[in-house]
Formats: C-alpha cells, structure tokens, sequence
C-alpha cells in the first residue's frame, strides 16, 4: 500500500500534465516538481517524506517514472519543434508574396508625362517622342521582368533611349545599303515569337495592349533587327572569314590554359559617361541573378550579346586591376564596379578551374571556328553601330 500511495502522490505532479496538450506542457515547472521529488536537499516538510519514499521505489517503478517525464518533454519539445517550423513556413509564404506584391507594382505600365506629347530625342531630322519611349520602356519591363523602381528608372530609360536612337540608325543605314524588310517576314518574327512563348496566334496583339505598348513600336523594333541582321550578313563573308592557323592558336591556347589555374566569368562594361547609375546597377545584380539577362541588357560590351559570358580565362591573362576584381570571388559572386580606361567593369564569377583535379573538354574544330565567326561578326556589328553614332545628328531633348 505504501509504495501505491506514493505512486498516486507522484502522479499528483505528473500525471496530469501527461494527459495535457503537449503544447501546454510547461517544461521548467515539470522540471521543478520532478526535481523537488528527488531532492532530499529541499526544506519542505512533504518534498523530504516523498524523496523518502521515492528512494523506496524500485528500479523499475523509479525508471517507469523518468519515462513518463522523458516522453512529456519529448512531446513538448517536438510540438515546440512543429509551432517554429509551422511559424517559419508561414514568414516564408508572407516574404514571398510580398515580394510578388511588389514586383507586380513594379512591372506595371507606366504612363510619361500623363500621355502629352514630349520630344525625347531626333535622330537625322527624325523624332523620338515620349508616346515612342512609353511603349518602349513598357515592352522592356514586359519582355525582361526587370521592374521599373527608383534603382532601375534612370538605368531603363537610358538604356531605351539608346536603344530606340539605334533603332533609327539601323533602319535608315539599312534604306542605303538597299535593304528592305517585307511584311511576310515582319508576320513570320511575330509568330515565331508567340509560339517561343507559348502564344496563340494573335495573342501577342492582347498582351501589348494589357501591357499598354503599341504593337507599331513593336513591330518597328523588329523590323529594325531584321533589317540589321540582313546588312550584317550581306557583309558577314568578308568580315568574318577564319583560318585554319587561327583555329589551331586557339586550340594550341586552350590546351595551355587547362595547365593553369582558370576563371569562368562574366563582364558588363558601361562606359563611365554613361555610368551615373552603376552603383544602383551593383546593388541590383547582387539581389537579382539574373545576370546574363542585365548583361544583355546594360552591358556595352561585344560579350553582351552571349549575356556578358567571357568563358574560361586563365589567371594572369587579364589585366591585373581587372583579374583582381573577381579572383576572390566565391563562385556566383558579383564584383564592385571596377575602374579601368574610360569604363567601369562589374564581374560575376560562374566557376573555377583548378588544374591539380579538374579536367575540361576541348571544343571541336567546327566549333571554334563558329565561335571565332560569331566573335568577329560580333565585334564589326559594335564597330559599326559606334561609327554610325558618331557619324549621326542626335539631340537628346530630355
């Protein structure tokens, strides 16, 4: 009877804790009473008689106890557990549908100037008016994501601004070379735009208008690049011829460069006139991966048009205030805007290669030389666009 009273008194502290929730188990004052029932140290008249006969207690009757004790904590602690990880997945789901709540502000139309009409540029007598850079700007928040907000405003505009300047130049070097662009291939770019984007037919026409930018400008934009393609590629076979010796030197280069220490990176070069905005650039691209899509995008460097992508380079080929730049980068790693001539260059380091235990497939003949082509094509369509702005009439109004 003794050992069954003493049995009803311990329960009198734990049991009934034990048929509580475990989320109103409170573990310091089940602690406190488990303890005070073993502690022959207690100055209470009752905590001593019960430490008595908890020593009277069995082995197993003592152990049958801890359990219980052991398994009120370990309910408590693993709902603890699920209430944090229960309160975690839910600050998840709010950050993230904030963050969606501020994007889509962010990639809303806008509107310039309440609709009146403002000169932003001429180009050779013609006009870019603030309708032109409204359906522009709205087209590229459309087509690249990258939201229109007080760190990317001056960046977008000016980079639409030269893109619609180059635009009129394109067109009006392709109208004297004798280059047309007909219809029927204005009707193929658009389609072939809306089945890569999973559009059906006539669908892109509804998006624009959603996206409050005329499909005019759009289609001028593409005319624009067909007709610029075109001149390009009549003049491609001169300027883009590649030997057989310059094949095997870059072959001969790349199997030198898998016996050194080599970098994956990519560049966007913004010549330092036109770079009022780059800390705001830096600040962005370390927020945003999307750095092939703003290499694209902002860069001025022939390499933005594969997204800024420079490929492997070894250590000691660049320019030492360059190559330091990105050298300590940890992989995915973006740089500060570097100084150097009359640009600045941000990094962003993709890879390493370490010859000790590293290994690299050379590429093919075939495709060195397409990669060498595309390179020099590349690089006369940048030469070429820089003499044509130079030899152009532009006033920039705004």
């Amino acid at each position: 009877m003794k050992k069954y009273a003493l049995l009803i008194g311990l329960g009198a502290a734990i049991l009934p804790m034990m048929a509580a929730s475990a989320a109103n188990v409170d573990l310091q004052a089940l602690d406190a009473d488990s303890r005070a029932v073993i502690d022959p140290t207690n100055n209470s008249i009752m905590f001593r008689r019960n430490a008595e006969q908890y020593r009277q207690l069995s082995d197993e009757e003592k152990a049958a106890i801890e359990a219980q004790r052991e398994e009120a904590r370990r309910q408590a602690e693993e709902m603890r557990r699920q209430q944090q990880e229960y309160a975690r997945r839910m600050a998840e789901q709010q950050a993230r549908e904030e963050e969606a709540r501020r994007r889509a502000e962010a990639l809303k139309p806008i509107t310039l100037y309440g609709n009146k009409l403002k000169i932003y540029a001429l180009v050779n007598g013609e006009v870019i008016s603030s309708n032109d850079m409204q359906s522009r700007i709205n087209a590229f928040i459309l087509t690249t994501g990258i939201p229109y907000n007080a760190q990317t405003k001056g960046m977008i505009t000016e980079k639409v601004l030269q893109a619609a300047i180059d635009e009129k130049l394109k067109v009006q070097e392709a109208k004297k070379n004798n280059i047309r662009v007909s219809r029927e291939e204005i009707k193929r770019a658009v389609r072939a735009f809306e089945q890569e984007n999973k559009m059906q037919p006539g669908q892109l026409q509804q998006i624009l208008a959603e996206a409050n930018v005329s499909m005019t400008i759009w289609i001028a934009q593409i005319e624009a690049d067909i007709a610029w393609h075109k001149l390009l590629q009549s003049k491609a076979f001169s300027v883009a011829h590649v030997s057989e010796s310059e094949i095997s030197q870059v072959l001969k280069d790349m199997n030198k460069s898998m016996k050194v220490q080599k970098f994956m990176v990519s560049e966007i070069v913004i010549n330092k006139k036109d770079a009022k905005n780059i800390n705001q650039l830096v600040e962005v691209l370390r927020k945003d991966p999307r750095f092939e899509m703003y290499a694209m995008q902002f860069s001025q460097s022939p390499s933005a048009a594969n997204g800024g992508k420079l490929g492997w380079v070894p250590k000691g080929k660049m320019p030492a205030a360059l190559e330091q730049g990105f050298v300590n980068l940890k992989e995915g790693g973006v740089s500060k805007a570097i100084s150097y001539g009359d640009d600045y260059y941000i990094f962003k380091l993709e890879k390493v290669f370490n010859p000790s235990y590293d290994k690299d497939d050379m590429p093919t003949r075939q495709n060195v030389r397409k990669f060498l082509e595309n390179k020099k094509l590349e690089e006369y369509a940048t030469k070429y666009m820089k003499d044509l702005r130079n030899r152009a009439l532009i006033e920039k109004k705004i």
